[in-house]
C-alpha cells in the first residue's frame, strides 16, 4: 500500500471518535480474536482483538471494542487459542536463494535433512539428477553439505562427484554458502584447471602434491559461480519457477518481508521481472554488491516499495565462513582446514582498507545503508577502522550501517560499534548448528563467546538475529530457539551468558527488523495505521517451555490483510 494512502487512513481515523467509547461508522473487513495476541508494541503488549481494513490496521485493543467495528460483511476469524503477532521480517537473507534450496537436492544433515556422510550426499544428488529440475540449470546440484557433520570430517571431492555424473556439470554448496565442492566436468565449465591461479580472496583447493583441482572452491572461487548457476538460471521461464518455488518458501514459514542480502545485477533483473510481470506477494528489499553498483542508479533504489520490491542500499563482503574457517581471525584456527598450516587465521575478502573506505564514502555521499559482512573479529576490527575514517564524511546522517554476522566479534569492539551506531545483526543459529564445531576448530573458550547478543543488547544497541537462509532454512522458530536456548546438536550450552529472551528474540526479527530497513512506522508490530502484516503461530513462543519453541509451526501468513499462506 502506498505511503499516501496509509497517512489518509491514519488521519480519517484521528478524526473519528474512540472505539473503546463509540461504534465508528468505519468497518472493518476482518477481525481477530480468541487467541493470545503479541502486539510487539511496548505501550499495549497483549490485546484480545485486532481489526483490519483495506490492508492496515484498523483497531487494537480488548475484543468488546473491536468487535463494535464489525458490519455484516466482516469476516471475523477465531483463533481457537493459536498465537497472532507481526509478520517476520528476516534483518538478513538471500531470497533469491530461496528458489536453489526449494528445488535443489537437500544436502543438509538431521535436522534438515538426512545426509550423514558422503555416500548419503552422493545419492541425494543421483535422486536430483533423475527428476525433472535438472535442465532447468543445466547443472546437477544440491545445497547445504556440511563437512563437520558428515562421518569422513571432510568436503567431497571431484572424484567423489564424479560418481553422480560424468557428462554433466555437478555442484555440491556448503552449508556456509563460502564454499562449493564441484566435479571434473564442473570444473572444466568452470574454466578450473591446474594452470589456473587463485583469485583475490579466494582459494581453488587442489589435490596433495600437484597443482592439480580437488573440487573444493573457497569464498571468491566458489560465489561467482554459484550465485550465477543457481540464483540465474538461463530462462525467464526457470527463473519464474524458481522465484515461485522460493516465495512459498518464504510464506511458509511467516515471512511478510524478506532480504536479498547480497544482490547481483543479474539477480535484481530478476527479481524487478518477476516483481513488475508476476506479482511478488510479501515485501522483498536488496542489497547491491559492491562488485556492480550500476542498479543503485535506477529508481528501484528507494525507501518505498513498488511492487513489493525496492533497494535499500550496498552490500560489502569482509571475509568468509566461520565453520568453513575462511573467516578473518586475528588469533590462528585450533584445527586449521587441511590445505593450510599451524598459525592460519583466515583471510579478507577486500585485503586493502581504502578500497573499503572509497566503498564506504560513496555510500555516505549518497545516503546508501551498508550492510557489511564480517564474521571474524580482524574483519570487524576493518569494518572498524573504516566506519571511524568515514565517520566525520556523513556527520549525523540517519544512514544506519549494520554488520552482518559478528560471530566472533569482542567485547571491546561491541564498545566501539555502540559509538559508532553501527546495527548488530547477529546469526545466533551458529550456537546449534556448529557450536561442537567450533569447540574443535576455535577451542571452547572462544566458542562459548559467539555471537553475543546479549552483550549487545546491553549496551543499548538495537540488535538484529537473522537466517541467512539458504544457509539455513528460512525458519525463523529456529531462528529463535537458538537465540534463547543457545544449545548446540549434542545439547551442550553455548554461552549461557548471552541468551536472551523470547520476547527480545521475538523484537529482533519483527520491531526491531523493520527498524534496520527503516520500515519501523509501518511494520513489526500491531499499531493503528501499520501494515496488517501478520502470522498466527501453533504456540505462543512467549509462555511455553523454551526448549520447544524450535517446534512451533506457522499455521497463516497475512500480508497487508490478504492470507497468503495457510498450512494444510
Amino acid at each position: 500500500m502506498r505511503m499516501t494512502t496509509r497517512i489518509a487512513f491514519i488521519i480519517g481515523l484521528i478524526l473519528l471518535p474512540a472505539c473503546s467509547t463509540t461504534k465508528q461508522n468505519k468497518v472493518a473487513d476482518t477481525i481477530y480474536f480468541g487467541g493470545p495476541i503479541l502486539t510487539i508494541d511496548e505501550s499495549n503488549p497483549l490485546a484480545e482483538a485486532v481489526a483490519v481494513q483495506n490492508g492496515l490496521i484498523m483497531a487494537v485493543g480488548s475484543k468488546n471494542e473491536v468487535m463494535q467495528l464489525a458490519g455484516s460483511n466482516t469476516s471475523t476469524v477465531d483463533l481457537a487459542g493459536k498465537t497472532l503477532l507481526p509478520g517476520f521480517i528476516d534483518p538478513h537473507c538471500h531470497f533469491v536463494g530461496f528458489g536453489a534450496q526449494a528445488v535443489g537436492a537437500n544436502l543438509m544433515a538431521p535436522p534438515d535433512g538426512t545426509v550423514k556422510n558422503i555416500n548419503d550426499l552422493v545419492a541425494e544428488l543421483q535422486k536430483f539428477a533423475n527428476g525433472p529440475d535438472v535442465k532447468r540449470t543445466g547443472w546437477i546440484y544440491g545445497l547445504g553439505y556440511d563437512n563437520a557433520m558428515l562421518a569422513e570430517g571432510r568436503h567431497p571431492t571431484r572424484a567423489e562427484l564424479d560418481k553422480v555424473s560424468t557428462t554433466i556439470p555437478v555442484m555440491a554448496t556448503h552449508i556456509s554458502g563460502h564454499m562449493a565442492a564441484v566435479n571434473s566436468v564442473g570444473l572444466a565449465e568452470l574454466g578450473y584447471s591446474k594452470d589456473t591461479k587463485d583469485p583475490v580472496g579466494g582459494v581453488i583447493r587442489r589435490q596433495s602434491g600437484s597443482d592439480i583441482p580437488n573440487g573444493v572452491l573457497e569464498e571468491l572461487a566458489a560465489i561467482p559461480p554459484m550465485m550465477r548457476i543457481l540464483m540465474a538460471p538461463p530462462t525467464v521461464e526457470d527463473q519464474i519457477y524458481f522465484m515461485k518455488r522460493g516465495e512459498e518458501m518464504a510464506k511458509s514459514f511467516g515471512y511478510t518481508t524478506a532480504q536479498e542480502g547480497r544482490c547481483l545485477p543479474t539477480t535484481h533483473d530478476i527479481l524487478t521481472n518477476y516483481a513488475q510481470n508476476q506479482g511478488l506477494e510479501i515485501d522483498v528489499v536488496s542489497y547491491i554488491d559492491y562488485s556492480d553498483l550500476s542498479p543503485m542508479d535506477s529508481t528501484w533504489n528507494s525507501r518505498g516499495y513498488n511492487k513489493h520490491y525496492r533497494i535499500g542500499g550496498m552490500k560489502i563482503t569482509l571475509d568468509g565462513s566461520p565453520q568453513a574457517r575462511t573467516a578473518w581471525r586475528t588469533v590462528p584456527y585450533v584445527l586449521p582446514p587441511a590445505n593450510q598450516s599451524k598459525g592460519y587465521k583466515g583471510y579478507p575478502a577486500i585485503p586493502d582498507d581504502q578500497v573499503v573506505i572509497d566503498l564506504f564514502n560513496k555510500a555516505n555521499a549518497n545516503g546508501w545503508q551498508v550492510l557489511s559482512h564480517a564474521n571474524g573479529d580482524a574483519a570487524a576490527d576493518q569494518l572498524i577502522r573504516v566506519a571511524q575514517a568515514t565517520r566525520n564524511s556523513y556527520g549525523q546522517q540517519d544512514l544506519r550501517h549494520v554488520l552482518i554476522h559478528g560471530q566472533f566479534l569482542r567485547q571491546d569492539q561491541l564498545d566501539s560499534i555502540a559509538k559508532l551506531s553501527l546495527i548488530p545483526s547477529l546469526f545466533p543459529m551458529h550456537t546449534f548448528y556448529w557450536g561442537d564445531w567450533y569447540d574443535k576448530i576455535i577451542g571452547p573458550e572462544y566458542a562459548q563467546k559467539i555471537s553475543p547478543m546479549r552483550s549487545s543488547l546491553d549496551r543499548g544497541m538495537i540488535t538484529t538475529s537473522h537466517s541467512d537462509s539458504p544457509v539455513a532454512r528460512p525458519n525463523l522458530m529456529r531462528v529463535m530457539d537458538a537465540t534463547v536456548n543457545r544449545t548446540s546438536r549434542s545439547g551442550k550450552v553455548m554461552g549461557p551468558n548471552e541468551r536472551i529472551t523470547p520476547m527480545e528474540a521475538l523484537k529482533s526479527f519483527t520491531i526491531w527488523g523493520a527498524y534496520q530497513h527503516f520500515e519501523e512506522d509501518t511494520k513489526g508490530s500491531l499499531e493503528v495505521g501499520k501494515l496488517a502484516d501478520l502470522v498466527i503461530l501453533s504456540d505462543n513462543p512467549l509462555t511455553v517451555d523454551p526448549t520447544t519453541i524450535g517446534n512451533i509451526v506457522v499455521l497463516e501468513t497475512i500480508k497487508e490483510g490478504k492470507t497468503i499462506y495457510q498450512a494444510k
